[in-house]
């Protein structure tokens, strides 16, 4: 629908050879879905997704499409996940720890970019351990920051999507609104901000 409407849209696939745990080449045949964005008139760029400069230069290629043009592209990058899929996925039921032991030595996005910059002299071996620690402290500071903050006001959830708010979601907004009345503790009100 994207090519043919012409929307200025970016649909970016990290390609991580896995679809949740199946391997990707037991889920579907080829080596990628670039093919499957050219077969859908879009504009499709596979690109070496561990390679930052790589990625940097396919999005802003893609961008310009997009904008210029006004038509949909497609980036497939292409990686390995060296982690699980989600915090509920246990990947060692499928795949050996060996094998991604492995990717994680052999082609690493954060090494690649540690190399780089340790070539241009802009990083020393040694920062790694400091720069870790600190940036560790700043992130845990923040975290304790935002968990202190009221969440988001309930009406929020309607507001992000539509310019006008159509009228089954203004039914469903009503019907909320009535609940979180009914039952504040239930809802927990206190936790949410009133705007």
């Amino acid at each position: 629908m994207a090519a043919t409407l012409g929307c200025p849209v970016i649909y970016y696939c990290r390609n991580n050879g896995y679809a949740i745990s199946t391997p990707s080449i037991e889920q579907y045949r080829g080596d990628g879905i670039a093919s499957r964005g050219i077969g859908y008139g879009i504009d499709t760029i596979r690109v070496d997704g561990n390679d930052i400069w790589a990625i940097y230069a396919a999005t802003k290629a893609a961008r310009e499409i997009a904008v210029e043009q006004n038509k949909p592209v497609l980036i497939e990058a292409m990686t390995y996940r060296v982690s699980h899929h989600s915090t509920s996925d246990d990947s060692s039921a499928y795949r050996s720890k060996k094998e991604v032991e492995d990717w994680s030595k052999r082609d690493n996005p954060i090494s690649r970019m540690r190399a780089w910059l340790e070539n241009k002299g802009w990083w020393a071996r040694g920062e790694d351990a400091e720069v870790s620690k600190t940036a560790k402290a700043e992130v845990l500071a923040a975290f304790a920051a935002a968990e202190k903050l009221k969440k988001p006001a309930i009406r929020h959830l309607f507001e992000d999507v539509y310019d006008e708010i159509p009228q089954s979601l203004m039914k469903e907004k009503a019907e909320i609104e009535e609940l979180v009345k009914k039952y504040p503790d239930y809802y927990q009100v206190n936790e949410f901000a009133r705007q």
